[in-house]
């Protein structure tokens, strides 16, 4: 595997469960936009059905229990959808893979690492930083805390990522080598009198 940043829009969505785990994966899901996101379940009131529903336009929810459902039934259904995520219990969780493999789905899974296509991992964006780390399922918490650490340093470096942002697009129109960018940015994030002044110049003319 390699690891990739997809934009989702145009493409259908669909998770099986909505438990702790499946709701993590909604809200990751959620920031990639896609066109719409289904979600099966069979444990959700229908007030928490509203308040996702009314809040998010491209969500909807189908109550529905899988283990009620044949191989055939799950596989119309999977069949609508680009983007596969189960969350739900080791047995139907199995099923949905193997049919969703068939089908050349792409298709995640919170068990069956091994067999699935696609992973979503811890992440964390800041200012359009964007962090990830993956474990292998070997740790979570770890991969968690990894993310947190990461999260932390950016925060506390937003005027470092501010400067470097607006400096290198300078960089690009006025100097054509690669290399030559490079050394200067490096000479520049050495010397603090440099990036305070810089600063007070973004400040003073965005």
């Amino acid at each position: 595997m390699i690891p990739l940043f997809v934009d989702l829009k145009g493409f259908k969505v669909c998770i099986f469960g909505f438990g702790d785990v499946g709701k993590r994966r909604f809200n990751k899901i959620l920031h990639a936009n896609p066109d719409k996101i289904t979600i099966y379940t069979k444990y959700i009131g229908r007030g928490e059905i509203n308040k996702y529903e009314n809040n998010y336009r491209n969500v909807e929810f189908i109550i529905c229990d899988i283990n009620n459902m044949l191989d055939d039934d799950l596989k119309d259904t999977i069949q609508k959808y680009d983007f596969i995520i189960t969350a739900i219990d080791e047995k139907n969780n199995k099923r949905i893979v193997n049919i969703s493999k068939k089908l050349n789905k792409f298709i995640s899974s919170s068990t069956f690492e091994k067999d699935i296509n696609i992973i979503i991992p811890a992440y964390c964006n800041v200012d359009g930083v964007y962090f990830t780390v993956y474990t292998e399922g070997k740790s979570p918490l770890i991969a968690k805390n990894i993310r947190k650490l990461v999260e932390n340093y950016l925060k506390n470096h937003e005027y470092e990522i501010l400067i470097q942002n607006n400096l290198r697009d300078f960089l690009k129109n006025n100097i054509s080598l690669q290399k030559d960018r490079k050394k200067i940015l490096e000479e520049v994030f050495k010397n603090e009198d440099f990036k305070r002044e810089f600063l007070e110049l973004i400040d003073k003319y965005k």
